[in-house]
Formats: structure tokens, C-alpha cells, sequence
């Protein structure tokens, strides 16, 4: 791969990556598949992945939820 930007070449690692959430507060997710460039240090992160963390954070709202409501009903 490529970079868009800078044309060199690009190597995939596994890098921290934070999602802010949308009541503010971060969650910090280690060892995501990130393609990164040799100069220019651009990342990109394929759509497979992005999909998964997306998916994985409608879950954890749907967790978060329900202790929620056990924590209403105690």
C-alpha cells in the first residue's frame, strides 16, 4: 500500500487508537490493525476495521444500558 499523500510505502501495525465518545469521555482501544506511512507517519485504518469498532461500540451502549438498569432497579 501506498500513502495518499506522500506516495511511500505503507506498513501495517497494531497502534493504540482513542474514539471519543459521545458523552465526552475517551476510550482508549490497543492493538488496532492501522496502516501507517514509512515518512510521513499518516495512518489509515481499512473499512473492516472501522466497521468492527463501530460494531463493538453499539454493544457496549447496549451494555452499558442494561447495568444501568440494574443498577436503577437495586
Amino acid at each position: 500500500m501506498k500513502c495518499p499523500y506522500c506516495k511511500a510505502p505503507m506498513v501495517e501495525e497494531a497502534i493504540a487508537f482513542i474514539v471519543q465518545l459521545e458523552d465526552g469521555q475517551e476510550l482508549r482501544l490497543e492493538d488496532v490493525p492501522t496502516w501507517v506511512c514509512e515518512s510521513c507517519d499518516h495512518t489509515e485504518v481499512e473499512q473492516d476495521v472501522i466497521d468492527a469498532v463501530e460494531d463493538m461500540l453499539e454493544h457496549m451502549d447496549t451494555v452499558t444500558e442494561e447495568n444501568d438498569d440494574q443498577d436503577d432497579s437495586a
